[in-house]
């Protein structure tokens, strides 16, 4: 995370975020967690704290560094923020969501259901454009004291990153799969011909990133 500027109240505390990715240069730990539902502002993202006792999680951090399992079973319940009103925004931005979650389903492992309310979701996708175009996509991710997920927040920038990798719409893709991919818990992966990759050269989920995936979810 590159900035943070925060402002508290009795009650709550407002987080007015500048993020940053794992896609390029490493991998940060941030002191403040990210807790509830950010509320669109202009071309700002606030994410506002509840109140909530959260004793049983620590802070969050940057994904990327190292992989995670989940610690609930079953289905994973995912929210997508529906529309936005940033310049560039279309419902086709779903559609790109839609075959991400369905790309990372495909290996079998694990099942992903949408849900209507962010409250209700372990993993929350919101779009933003604050995000520079080498670093369009971040994850946020949330652990139990025993190490295990409990929350992630995806956050992708509305406009596409200026890649050479392929067609606009695929890059967009590719941010998507990638950062859905640190939500399931997967780290950055070595391998160039890994969506995982941290400069990702491949716009579709290989059976290489599905064997990580199935690998981690076995607890290898």
């Amino acid at each position: 995370m590159r900035r943070i500027a925060t402002r508290g109240s009795s009650k709550s505390h407002f987080v007015l975020a500048v993020i940053s990715s794992c896609f390029a240069g490493g991998c940060a730990s941030s002191s403040q967690p990210i807790v509830a539902s950010p509320i669109q502002q202009g071309s700002v993202v606030v994410v506002s704290h509840d109140n909530r006792a959260e004793s049983s999680e620590i802070g969050a951090v940057t994904a990327g560094e190292r992989a995670y399992r989940w610690s609930r079973p079953g289905a994973l319940r995912m929210y997508v923020q529906p529309s936005s009103a940033l310049a560039g925004w279309s419902p086709r931005h779903l559609d790109l969501v839609d075959e991400a979650i369905k790309a990372w389903m495909s290996c079998g492992k694990v099942e992903i259901g949408l849900v209507s309310w962010p409250r209700d979701a372990d993993i929350r996708l919101y779009w933003t454009d604050r995000l520079p175009s080498t670093n369009p996509g971040v994850t946020m991710l949330y652990r139990s004291l025993s190490g295990q997920l409990t929350r992630a927040d995806m956050f992708i920038d509305v406009q596409p990153a200026p890649w050479h990798t392929g067609t606009p719409d695929r890059v967009l893709y590719t941010i998507i799969a990638h950062e859905l991919g640190h939500a399931l818990g997967l780290a950055h992966d070595p391998s160039p011909a890994a969506l995982m990759h941290p400069a990702p050269l491949v716009t579709r989920v290989t059976a290489i990133d599905q064997a990580r995936l199935t690998a981690l979810l076995k607890g290898r």
